[in-house]
Order: C-alpha cells, then structure tokens, then sequence
C-alpha cells in the first residue's frame, strides 16, 4: 500500500512540474519581478567576472537578461520594455542603443 501511496506523489509532483515548465510567461511586469530579473542580472554579472578563467567565456547581459526571465517565467520583451521605460540608461547597456 506504501508503494501505491508513493507512487501517487510522484506521479503528483511529476504533473505540477510538467504544469510548472509548460506555463505561459508572465506578460504584465510589476516592480517586483523587475526587482527579481535586476537583482538576478546584477548578482550572475559579478559571479561571472569572479570566476572568470582565460578558458571560459563571459555570458553578456542579455544572455544574463534571457535566463533570468526564464528563471522566473517572465516574458523577456515585457522585462526589456519595463526596463527601457523604468531604467534608461540600465536599457542603453543591455540593448546598445540610446533611445529617447
């Protein structure tokens, strides 16, 4: 019976996380996701630099930018708009080009 039991969380869990992957990505981006990505950007840029060997290469702020949005299921067009509009000059350095 314990097997059972066990075999009925897994399965469970297996579904949410299934679920959890296959969710749309969040559209309307408050001050706390911002928070949440800028915080994320800022951390993976200094661990980056940190642990930085001739051997391996630097991810960009981007690519830094693109796994944070996908850390936390955010769409990354909304983060960048949200950026551009909150953040001007953090948008100039992640996108290159200074719109006003």
């Amino acid at each position: 019976m314990n097997n059972l039991s066990f075999f009925r969380i897994s399965a469970a869990l297996f579904l949410l996380l299934l679920l959890f992957n296959c969710a749309s990505r969040k559209k309307e981006i408050g001050d706390r996701d911002l928070k949440l990505v800028l915080e994320y950007l800022t951390e993976a840029r200094l661990a980056e630099r940190l642990n930085y060997t001739s051997e391996q290469t630097i991810r960009t702020d981007p690519e830094i930018l693109e796994a944070a949005c996908e850390r936390y299921q955010l769409d990354k067009d909304s983060v960048i708009e949200q950026i551009r509009i909150k953040y001007p000059k953090t948008y100039f350095a992640l996108v290159g080009k200074n719109e006003k």
